[in-house]
């Protein structure tokens, strides 16, 4: 069994043993197989689909398949774990195989209760490097980053892959005891919003519920908290919530968590909430931050600014026309939140590109055009619409450049958009300048936000 200290010393990169070797019992198509086996949280700095939690099994087994089986630990898992047999190979005392956990291990009595929930979460890190306090009602999510977290920075810079970074208690009410389905609902908000904070995935490993300071169960891993995403490796780039003021983060997660409660509340009716809405959109932004393809980044950053126009114009009361066009959509909802949609002096060069005069492109030459004009390359692959995309070498701003500039500036409405919904009125970091502003930014141009 993990315990919390071992967490807090591991290196980047590290398996870690959550169940040493001991008797354990393997069945598969009703044939049951006796001997030893370990289990281990794994990851790899080089392959992303490699984190999560594995068995090993050896022992005198008969024949194998590779596919589903169930994994029984003595006594500690009295109805045996759903596992995936992936590799099967011949060792010293006998078959040897290998695979991931499909089903939850459980530790002790998850309907005692409990004074505090606690968690890691891995590659997550803003500036400042201090504590961050989360408030909900009256739930208290406290987050701190390891003691020694520049190291684990410097180290994650180098060799990049995956660590535990901070460490996570949830509270109620100061201290007064709950049981973990109290504390279920809080989960998935949290690791939307967190993931949302990092521009990344973060999903929360090693639940552990203390009752003075004594542990009273672990899950390993939880399934409660929907589809398991992929973690993201490493990536150390700047964010648009360094420089933030805690009352500011909180008052935004406090708003996203009573989104959540009104979609829980609400009869169930045709359409989707409110709170639908904004996790799709959230779940599209983070992976157009992801990709490594400029193309797929254009494509999901418009539709997740035309997605969040028609969230807007429904709590309006406006109606898009049958033909209306989809940048004017976004400027609409830039100008309705406040943002400036003219291209900033650090992107000239994408207002140069889009100003040639053969491209026959209408004016504005602003934000919402480039994206748009980029868009329509890819989605309506003509060849002659995807020059635009693919370029030329002779071009003045090649068009690589050019899209480059539109995905960073969609970036920055998709965000600022999302934080607006959130009624978000802490500090932004702008991704071109590094210069930090308080929202909502008025009438100021993208390139006049002073620094605060």
């Amino acid at each position: 069994m993990i315990i919390r200290e071992d967490v807090t010393s591991l290196r980047p990169n590290k398996s870690i043993n959550i169940m040493p070797e001991g008797d354990m019992e393997l069945t598969q198509s009703g044939r049951t197989y006796t001997g030893k086996g370990s289990i281990n949280f794994e990851w790899s700095p080089t392959r992303p689909d490699t984190p999560g939690y594995y068995f090993t099994f050896h022992g005198k087994a008969g024949p194998l398949d590779r596919g589903k089986a169930i994994l029984h630990v003595g006594s500690i898992v009295d109805d045996g774990i759903d596992v995936s047999v992936r590799s099967i190979g011949e060792g010293a005392g006998g078959v040897v195989c290998k695979g991931p956990l499909l089903g939850q291990v459980k530790y002790g009595d998850l309907s005692a209760k409990i004074d505090q929930l606690v968690f890691f979460i891995p590659n997550f890190g803003f500036d400042p490097l201090i504590p961050l306090i989360l408030k909900h009602d009256k739930w208290e999510i406290l987050l701190k980053p390891f003691e020694k977290i520049s190291n684990l920075f410097e180290e994650l810079d180098r060799d990049g892959g995956f660590a535990f970074t901070y460490e996570v208690h949830i509270k109620f009410n100061g201290r007064a005891p709950f049981v973990l389905g109290q504390v279920l609902f809080l989960l998935e908000g949290l690791e939307i919003f967190l993931s949302f904070m990092r521009r990344a995935w973060c999903q929360p490993f090693f639940f552990t519920g203390i009752a003075n300071g004594n542990p009273i169960f672990l899950l390993h891993p939880n399934l409660l908290l929907g589809p398991v995403r992929p973690l993201t490796r490493w990536k150390r780039e700047p964010l648009w919530c360094n420089n933030h003021f805690q009352r500011d983060l909180s008052n935004a997660f406090h708003r996203f968590m009573e989104i959540y409660e009104e979609w829980q509340l609400a009869v169930t009716g045709e359409g989707i909430s409110e709170y639908e809405h904004l996790t799709m959109i959230i779940l599209n932004y983070i992976e157009a931050g992801l990709t490594t393809f400029g193309e797929t980044a254009i494509v999901l950053t418009q539709s997740v600014l035309e997605s969040i126009a028609y969230m807007q114009a429904k709590k309006s009361g406006r109606t898009f026309g049958k033909y209306e066009k989809t940048d004017d959509k976004i400027r609409w909802l830039l100008s309705e939140l406040g943002i400036a949609a003219d291209i900033p002096p650090e992107a000239k060069d994408l207002q140069v590109y889009l100003n040639v005069r053969k491209r026959y492109i209408p004016k504005p030459f602003d934000g919402p055009r480039a994206i748009t004009y980029f868009r329509n390359s890819i989605v309506h692959p003509t060849p002659e619409k995807l020059t635009r995309s693919l370029g030329r070498a002779t071009e003045k701003v090649p068009s690589e450049k050019a899209m480059r500039y539109a995905i960073i500036l969609g970036r920055m409405y998709m965000e600022l958009a999302i934080l607006a919904v959130l009624k978000y009125e802490g500090n932004y970091t702008n991704p071109f300048n590094g210069l930090s502003s308080k929202l909502p930014f008025k009438a100021m141009a993208l390139s006049q936000m002073p620094l605060t």
